[in-house]
């Protein structure tokens, strides 16, 4: 990694550290994204062999391949200066895919119980329920990631969110619900 990511950028990807640490050893691991990935299975009561539980593991997988082939690091766990670099990194390859972004679609997905292209506001608030949110910050949120103020939150306006996380300079942007950070 070449280039020391912004104040803002290791703010947001510092708290996604924390979130994702979630046995609070200092590292983050693929164990760690697979207890988020079981809170979505779980939480929103899908067998794992379903095709949205199957989604949303293989994003985050993607995701971790590219942290570690981003981070320089031999082994399979990264420490928070590693982590929020190759985060930073990742985020902004477009040598590939976006794995970034592939985890915000499956997430998109995941949250579309319908299937109608769209999040409603019931939709969001089992999401947030899922990740163990305050009813009143996930209304909050709803409202940040609806742009339109249609009532409902398109694939496009929850993509973007995930964006404006990754890249704003709002280190507290909605879109920080994508990956799991409340």
């Amino acid at each position: 990694m070449d280039t020391v990511p912004a104040a803002p950028i290791t703010e947001r990807f510092g708290r996604l550290f924390d979130t994702l640490d979630s046995d609070h050893d200092g590292f983050v691991t693929w164990a760690d994204y697979r207890r988020l990935v079981d809170r979505y299975v779980h939480g929103y009561g899908l067998d794992p062999q379903e095709r949205r539980a199957q989604a949303i593991g293989a994003s985050y997988q993607m995701l971790w391949q590219e942290l570690l082939r981003h981070s320089g690091v031999e082994g399979e766990r990264l420490e928070r200066e590693e982590f929020v670099g190759a985060m930073h990194a990742a985020s902004e390859d477009r040598s590939r895919f976006n794995a970034a972004e592939g985890v915000a679609e499956a997430v998109f997905d995941l949250l579309d119980t319908d299937g109608d292209d769209r999040i409603s506001r019931e939709e969001f608030l089992r999401y947030a329920n899922a990740l163990g949110a305050e009813a009143a910050d996930a209304e909050q949120r709803f409202a940040g990631v609806d742009t339109d103020e249609d009532g409902f939150i398109s694939r496009q306006e929850f993509v973007l969110s995930a964006r404006e996380y990754l890249f704003g300079d709002d280190t507290r942007s909605p879109g920080g619900f994508v990956f799991g950070v409340l």
